[in-house]
């Protein structure tokens, strides 16, 4: 079997063929284009966290994250009016907002893939390599002219392209300096890569190899080229359901499909301790069900106590009994994942029970409990306590594949229980509410982020099976006899809603009913569990928590009217049951190996928590939630899953939750709460934070920015100045500077850049230089200007200052500025103003600055006093100058003055002057005289043009 990249043509679509380039990377351990380590995870189709989102490589296993980000089009033309190249430059102008720091630090970077236009996309790339030498804009602008023709079309280009998008961002036109330093942030950190779409890729043989060198046996039957085609198949599939994938997933699927692969574990002995391999399901009694979380049906009022622990099974249809049942035996053919989704007491788990009872009683069960859910559940997958024949019994599924901290861990081990057949058959059976399985099946912007991305991958391995609410009244009819012979049943038939059998067993509406009559503290106390559990606490939260938070749900008026023991005699009302069923509230009981909690711990009964979800989706939580967040979470991982659900909301009132959750490794929150601050005018509270904790520097600039605006210019110009200190950037006194010039405070202004000037400010010095010459103060301006040249390496200020005296005339003076400037190696500094100006039709200061370059032997200035020579009537001369240009790598020089005889009617002239240019390099002068039948030199025979 070929792969369809390496044939070419049908197949998988181009975007994931591109991606399982680097799929196959990942699995080998090799490096991917444009991160110079090995990947850990391979995401596709991240727009919520990736602007550039169609394939994302990422390293996350060193002390900071290193990734690459990448678009990629079948066709990309690099031009402004093209809507792809428009678009993929909009999404890496929203890469620079979102992350500047890290692509500046070149540990993000950004990339395009696309298989034509090829010349576009390879000039596309050189240009990006030319950038990433250059430590800085005005260096890179340096170097652009000793570049072709073709590298300076696609620099003008994309400088268009960044220019509107800017003006259509901010509604203001962009100044010059933005719009190239914002084209050069984005190219120096520009990973292009041209991939066919109709041949073989380049690096397809390359990968093949390491298929067979590092993850294929020797012995397998499946040839590499096998393997890689169902990456690629892999990729199609995993790639419009967006997520992250890693080594673990990649291995799981392909073992699922029969591949063998390098370092699979051997066949397992029997070494289970046979005290944890779980019960035979045979020998359990159906008052057992009770220990796998079967819900137990109520007790009637006339104290029957010889009724059965469950109620008769009333069959579901066909569709959903037959068809769990036959999923359930099917697990003796090969291990499966078998998922029941409906809502909250809707009988999912008692039909688990009675499918695992018909079909496979010589089985085991194991159902991992403690001391935490996943936490078992990873004991049970990791210590060979699950042997062949064994049902995973996983009800509530969300409280072991959705805990963020686990998640991972626990997705790659479920894969490789559910792919290794040495280890099968078994069956790992789950229940989940919907709202749940959503969340595995389309991952919420948050999640994409954290280790949930790895559980996506499960609900592809998944069988689900789909409960409805209620019985349907011929389903009621049907089973009459049935009904008529528990008296349980009879009540439920008569008093449940709409056919709502199960909730009613179960005492939902019961339960309903209790927090809807119950009185304020109680209702305060159950808002303050319900608020906890929807915005990310554990099930189990402890009785400090709900003290704290209860109390921010009460109104003055209640609280003034509740005595001192209020919260223990409403706490004990909650947890009293009903006829022998679950109060809204649970008290925790650890088993007896397990070690006491330090405090008691509560859970909200399950049918309250579904439907809070909804009745409380719009409704703000109370900020004593926060307080209680930071002061009682049960966990570090609850303290940090509250914090992100307070900045998701927006909430201020909550510093020390913030604070916490920094403490224990989330910055971004407090970062946010700075940002925050800063907006509210909380400016010193704001410094105080970033002090303290010692957050990044750039936000002193921010917040030099914000107190400007606010009129503190002496705080603000304090703080620009540390803004500088702490991270070298000069975006707090830009900012600040720039107000005041609005507010004609040119005097203030004055200095702000003055110390901004002297720390080497390009922007400032250039602003100064200028203001100094406009007051006439040409002595001071120009010691301003020779110092950003001399000793800070700027030329900017020293080239105003040579384009304004050129304006007022002193055109003896602005020529030795601009030696002065050729003599400190910024030539290409005067050769971009000239062309500009010369694009302007300003002709004397484009005159005046290219011939100081051409003084500096620069190749292009050379080449225009060529033609201005020309122009002029000096044929010598412009014939001199271009040999000049040749002998310094500009052959073109030559053949540019060759086709302007030409077109004067001087063929002798031009002949000879192409051949000079031929034997230079010049290939375009080659294909002239080949073109007009004339005799190319010898040496040019196998020549390259420096073009």
């Amino acid at each position: 079997m070929a792969s369809s990249i390496g044939t070419g043509g049908g197949g998988t679509i181009y975007e994931y063929r591109v991606a399982a380039l680097d799929l196959v990377a990942l699995l080998c351990g090799v490096n991917v284009p444009g991160l110079d380590v090995v990947p850990d995870a391979v995401c596709l189709q991240q727009g919520k966290e990736f602007p550039l989102d169609d394939v994302i490589a990422l390293n996350r296993k060193g002390p900071y994250d290193l990734v690459v980000e990448r678009q990629v089009k079948r066709s990309l033309e690099i031009a402004p009016s093209s809507d792809p190249w428009r678009k993929t430059m909009r999404q890496c102008l929203q890469s620079l907002d979102s992350f500047g720091d890290e692509i500046d630090a070149d540990r993000h970077r950004l990339g395009v893939t696309a298989s034509a236009p090829l010349h576009g996309l390879q000039v596309l790339h050189d240009l990006s390599r030319y950038a990433a030498a250059q430590k800085d804009v005005q260096g890179f602008l340096e170097r652009l002219p000793d570049l072709s023709q073709d590298h300076r079309r696609i620099w003008k280009h994309l400088l268009v392209t960044i220019r509107d998008l800017l003006a259509e961002r901010d509604a203001t036109a962009p100044t010059s300096e933005l719009t190239e330093l914002s084209a050069f942030r984005i190219t120096r950190r520009l990973i292009v890569e041209i991939e066919p779409s109709e041949r073989i890729s380049p690096r397809y043989p390359f990968l093949r190899a390491a298929l067979e060198e590092r993850v294929l046996p020797a012995d397998n039957s499946q040839d590499s080229a096998a393997v890689y085609r169902m990456v690629e198949e892999l990729a199609q599939e995993w790639g419009p359901r967006a997520g992250a994938i890693d080594v673990a997933m990649l291995r799981s699927r392909l073992q699922a499909r029969g591949i063998a692969l390098r370092g699979d574990p051997p066949a397992r002995s029997d070494r289970t301790d046979p005290s944890r391999r779980g019960h035979l399901v045979a020998e359990l009694e159906p008052a057992d069900a009770l220990s796998l979380e079967v819900h137990r049906a109520f007790k009637l009022d006339d104290g029957s106590d010889d009724l059965a622990a469950l109620p008769p099974y009333i069959p579901r249809p066909a569709s959903i009994d037959s068809e769990l049942r036959r999923e359930v035996a099917e697990a003796a053919k090969g291990s499966r994942l078998v998922m029941v989704i409906g809502g909250s007491s809707t009988g999912k788990t008692r039909s688990c029970w009675e499918a695992v009872r018909a079909e496979l009683p010589a089985w085991r069960i194991v159902h991992p409990l403690a001391p935490e859910r996943p936490a078992a559940l990873l004991n049970a997958l990791q210590d060979d306590v699950l042997e062949p024949h064994t049902v995973l019994w996983l009800n509530e599924a969300d409280l072991y594949l959705l805990v963020k901290e686990y998640a991972a861990q626990v997705s790659a081990s479920l894969q490789a229980l559910l792919t290794d057949r040495s280890r099968g058959p078994v069956l790992v059976l789950g229940t989940m509410w919907p709202v749940f399985w959503d969340k595995l099946v389309e991952p919420e912007e948050e999640d994409l982020t954290s280790g949930l991305s790895a559980v996506h991958q499960l609900s592809d391995l998944a069988v689900t099976i789909k409960m409805p609410p209620a019985f349907t009244a011929s389903e009621l009819a049907g089973a009459a006899a049935l009904v008529d012979s528990d008296p349980r049943l009879s009540l439920a038939r008569a008093r449940a809603a709409s056919g709502r059998i199960t909730q009613f067993l179960a005492g939902a509406p019961h339960l309903w009913r209790r927090y809807e009559q119950s009185d304020e503290a109680a209702r305060a106390i159950l808002h303050a569990a319900m608020d906890a559990r929807r915005f990310g606490h554990s099930p189990l939260i402890s009785e400090q928590f709900l003290r704290v938070a209860a109390e921010g749900y009460l109104d003055d008026a209640a609280w003034q009217a509740l005595d001192d023991n209020w919260f223990d005699s409403h706490l004990a009302a909650l947890l009293k049951p009903h006829r022998q069923l679950p109060g809204p509230l649970t008290r925790y009981r650890p088993r007896p190996n397990q070690a006491s909690p330090a405090s008691q711990l509560y859970q909200l009964a399950d049918y309250l928590h579904e439907k809070s979800r909804a009745t409380r989706e719009k409704k703000r939580p109370a900020p004593s939630l926060w307080t209680a967040a930071a002061t009682h979470a049960r966990a570090d991982s609850d303290l940090l899953e509250l914090a992100q659900s307070a900045r998701r909301v927006g909430a201020v009132e909550c510093e020390e939750l913030y604070i916490k959750a920094a403490e224990r490794g989330d910055v971004g929150v407090l970062t946010w709460f700075t940002r925050r601050l800063t907006d509210l005018k909380h400016f010193e509270r704001a410094e105080q934070l970033i002090d303290d904790y010692r957050l990044d520097g750039h936000l002193l600039g921010e917040l030099s920015a914000a107190l400007g605006f606010a009129g503190q210019f002496g705080n603000a110009e304090r703080l620009a100045r540390r803004a500088y200190e702490a991270s070298g950037g000069w975006y707090g006194q830009r900012r600040l500077a720039h107000h005041l010039l609005t507010l004609d405070m040119h005097r203030t202004a004055e200095r702000i850049y003055s110390w901004a000037a002297e720390d080497g400010d390009p922007i400032a010095a250039r602003w100064l230089t200028a203001h100094h010459e406009a007051r006439g103060d040409r002595f001071t301006a120009e010691q301003l200007a020779h110092t950003a040249l001399t000793q800070h390496g700027s030329p900017s200020a020293a080239v105003k200052l040579a384009q304004l005296r050129v304006s007022t005339g002193q055109s003896a003076s602005a020529e030795r500025l601009c030696r002065l400037i050729a003599d400190h190696g910024h030539a290409s500094s005067l050769v971009t103003i000239a062309r500009e100006r010369s694009d302007h039709r300003d002709h004397t200061t484009a005159l005046c600055f290219y011939n100081a370059a051409a003084a500096a032997k620069h190749p292009r200035a050379l080449e225009w006093m060529s033609w201005h020579h020309e122009g002029q009537g000096d044929r010598q001369r412009a014939e001199e100058l271009a040999r000049e240009a040749a002998a310094v790598g500009n052959s073109h020089a030559l053949h540019g003055l060759a086709h302007l005889r030409w077109t004067k009617g001087r063929q002798q002239d031009a002949e000879r002057l192409n051949r000079a240019a031929a034997e230079a390099g010049s290939a375009l002068a080659r294909a002239w005289l080949i073109r007009e039948g004339l005799r190319t030199p010898i040496a040019m025979t196998s020549g390259v043009s420096s073009r």
